[in-house]
């Protein structure tokens, strides 16, 4: 047991600040989870992918902790219930979950199964999350929220909704969502005995910040202006539905980064509310959107891929801006609706694969008949010479050695160019200064100050780790908007890494590979890892559970990973309680309009046709025609023999 490497991996990874209480690293340096983020209850990933390995589970996969999602939800519940008390806040908080967020049935059903205790409800944006919501039996108080543009049949749906006794809530993005809406209530419809409450969506001047910051302003997407509201007012006044407009609602963005800008448009938010309560209207809530961030490099900054406040500052920051404002206009506070999905997915799965090979670490010695010791006897002054540099390299000589190295090399690849040496000297020499490179990197990595050299040296140097998965599949948003999640491997944190490397996937992009990470100060453009052994090198992916899944897409016909939770009981014994295949090759064909029954066919045609030419006999033909309808049940990721 190596304490003092393992506690030099907690603080080059950052995994106790990105963490947050779900992830550490054991002292037997592996990667462990705590689902309920407290001491009480861990399990490591590493035995997980043994167990999982048992049931016949290969890599890639995805690891579900659905308690994490039920602790999420009651930190973001208590923090806002803390502030209430502190503040004496005359209303309540009430969350919904952005079916957008993670639409996986499996995650949505932990969503309603743990937020049922504190009333969270679900937002969706489309007709068919809208159905889907409407499927799961909510708390009487939870909130149905239909954000999105709508056409007359989503907003029939919404009536259906109500009269089947669901809080829905329409928020109107445009003047002619509240005509058909205003229109619907007034046609008698069967089976219709409740109209659904009114929402508007107010466009502010204040903006977000990160990367979905261009989402909130003047020239956001959705959202009425001021003229638009008033006219919307004027509409609902006009039809007799002043007491149907319960809600106002804003969004400034997704992953906030700067609590500061949020302030901002609360406060205008807010008095946006109040202004309207004077108008004689009576909405009860304030809904304040989603968009609190995640700190994924564990920074705690205003960085694209962090946030500078936790919850409890976010609900702190909100209870009082609303309240401060609603005192000084005299009206009543409102309940505080929030839309946060984020913050709540991300946490409870890791995506989990293995590395197949590393591309860049030379192993020429190692192949039969080359031999380095027998090649360099005869071979030039300076091949030698690079020979003694590799046996003798140290930590105290490994800067002079190094730059000595490079002039040798140099001198092979002048006298190659002219002639002078065979290919396979050359190969010797360059296998060698590669070695001397690795060492050197090696040593300079345990001391401090050695310039830009070394820096420069090593992104030459760096390795390409083949991983076992699609990156356009399981990690789409780090290809697209180049978001950063922590990765990390799932053991050997008690072992010095001697590699730097990048991932590449397997698909057949260029663009599918990672080369930006974190660490616990800054990003850099690689990770400090092992060689590889026997034993499979599993590497996580942390905090995607947001969006991910949603965003997937299908490139080179690489589809969902298979799927296993990890739950908890009372005694603190954990299991895998549920598995969820991947996606077979017959399935992801099929979803592009291919025929199985077809294909089959022209399997079955073209081993006609083999047989008759004596390509294959009479008995091979059955044996083939199997093996092919086999294949299209197969995992389309790699398998380890």
């Amino acid at each position: 047991m190596n304490i003092h490497q393992i506690q030099e991996a907690r603080e080059n990874s950052g995994i106790e600040s990105w963490g947050a209480g779900y992830y550490g690293v054991d002292d037997q340096g592996n990667v462990i989870c705590y689902p309920d983020a407290d001491d009480k209850n861990f399990v490591s990933l590493p035995e997980i992918m043994e167990e999982a390995k048992k049931l016949g589970i290969s890599t890639p996969l995805i690891i579900r902790f659905p308690q994490a999602i039920r602790r999420q939800l009651r930190r973001m519940h208590q923090a806002f219930a803390n502030s209430v008390k502190e503040y004496n806040y005359q209303g309540r908080h009430l969350g919904v979950f952005p079916f957008k967020v993670n639409q996986r049935r499996e995650f949505i059903d932990a969503i309603i199964s743990y937020g049922r205790e504190v009333d969270w409800g679900l937002e969706v944006g489309s007709k068919t999350e809208f159905m889907a919501a409407l499927s799961y039996p909510m708390s009487k108080e939870s909130l149905l929220i239909c954000n999105g543009f709508k056409d007359s049949e989503f907003i029939q749906i919404a009536f259906t909704a109500a009269s089947l006794g669901r809080k829905v809530v329409c928020v109107v993005e445009g003047p002619d969502e509240l005509e058909m809406i205003v229109q619907q209530s007034k046609i008698p419809t069967e089976g219709v005995t409740h109209h659904p409450e009114v929402g508007l969506r107010v466009r502010l001047s204040s903006k977000g910040s990160g990367k979905w910051e261009k989402s909130s302003g003047e020239s956001s997407k959705f959202g009425l202006t001021t003229v638009e509201l008033l006219h919307a007012l004027h509409l609902l006044e006009k039809a007799g539905m002043q007491k149907q407009l319960s809600m106002l609602h804003f969004h400034i963005g997704s992953q906030i980064t700067a609590i500061k800008r949020f302030k901002n448009a609360l406060k205008e938010a807010a008095i946006v509310y109040a202004k309207v309560i004077k108008m004689g209207f009576s909405p009860k809530y304030l809904n304040i959107g989603g968009g609190v961030g995640v700190d994924y490099d564990g920074s705690r900054t205003t960085a694209t891929s962090s946030a500078n406040y936790n919850l409890q500052e976010f609900a702190n920051d909100a209870v009082y801006v609303i309240s401060e404002v609603c005192k000084a206009e005299g009206v009543k506070m409102p309940d505080i609706v929030t839309e946060s999905g984020r913050v709540i997915a991300a946490y409870h799965s890791v995506v989990v694969t293995d590395i197949r090979e590393i591309q860049g670490e030379e192993t020429l010695d190692t192949i039969e008949g080359f031999d380095i010791e027998k090649e360099v006897i005869n071979a030039q002054r300076a091949t030698r010479e690079l020979k003694y540099i590799l046996d003798n390299v140290s930590r105290k000589n490994y800067a002079e050695y190094y730059h000595d190295a490079v002039e040798f090399n140099e001198e092979l690849q002048t006298l190659f160019n002219l002639g002078y040496i065979p290919l396979k000297e050359r190969a010797v020499a360059e296998h060698m200064f590669h070695l001397i490179c690795r060492r050197a990197l090696y040593f300079s990595s345990f001391e401090k100050g050695d310039g830009d050299e070394f820096e420069s040296l090593q992104r030459l140097k760096v390795s390409k780790y083949l991983a076992n998965f699609s990156i356009f599949q399981s990690i789409p948003d780090s290809w697209s908007i180049d978001q950063l999640f922590p990765v990390m491997p799932l053991s050997r944190h008690d072992e010095k890494p001697t590699l730097k490397g990048t991932i590449v996937d397997i698909t057949c992009d260029s663009d599918g590979c990672l080369e930006r990470f974190i660490d616990s100060t800054d990003q850099k453009n690689f990770l400090d890892l092992h060689t590889m052994s026997n034993a499979p090198y599993y590497l996580g992916f942390f905090l995607t559970g947001a969006y991910q899944e949603s965003l997937a897409n299908e490139h080179n016909l690489f589809g969902a990973i298979h799927e296993i939770e990890v739950v908890f009981n009372d005694q603190g014994d954990w299991k895998i309680s549920k598995v969820t295949e991947g996606d077979p090759i017959h399935e992801l064909l099929t979803s592009r309009n291919y025929d199985m029954s077809e294909m089959i066919e022209s399997y079955r045609d073209q081993i006609s046709e083999a047989q008759l030419s004596h390509d294959i006999s009479s008995t091979d033909g059955p044996v083939i025609f199997e093996r092919l309808k086999g294949y299209l049940s197969s995992y389309p990721y790699l398998k380890r023999d």
